[in-house]
């Protein structure tokens, strides 16, 4: 994935992260901490939060275009690096408990439902423009 490429998925996928940070903190808080009450440095962290959870697209980064392995092992890669740095964060920032099993298998279920939600929601913004694209092209040698 060429720089260009990168920082449009990133972009994107920025905002839907923050979404899902916001809906994953309701949720998790709903089911452990129902008298939580949110501060304005609880809302930067979930900012923060989210420019953290998009650096490890960064993985994915490449001056030529990937193989379907290359593809599939940076994927593999990504997830792990992802989860680690979400529950760092999220235990520095006290959100969860490392000690609490729970706490801590709901917290990673909230982060793949986010990722795969992102991954989803990529996959069709690639599709359309593949579509997009052959499209064009055969229009363009219709015409000719």
């Amino acid at each position: 994935m060429n720089a260009e490429e990168l920082l449009k998925t990133m972009f994107r996928s920025f905002f839907i992260i923050t979404a899902g940070i916001v809906i994953s903190m309701y949720v998790f808080c709903l089911i452990f901490y129902p008298d939580a009450s949110f501060t304005l440095y609880d809302i930067g962290g979930i900012l923060l939060l989210a420019v953290i959870s998009d650096l490890p697209y960064l993985l994915f980064y490449s001056g030529k275009e990937l193989s379907k392995k290359q593809m599939y092992l940076r994927k593999s890669v990504h997830l792990p690096v992802l989860l680690a740095v979400v529950l760092y964060f999220a235990h520095l920032w006290d959100w969860v408990n490392l000690n609490s099993t729970k706490e801590v298998l709901v917290l990673l279920l909230l982060i793949l439902i986010v990722y795969a939600i992102v991954f989803a929601i990529t996959i069709y913004y690639d599709k359309k423009l593949a579509d997009k694209l052959t499209h064009r092209l055969r229009e363009r040698y219709r015409s000719q």
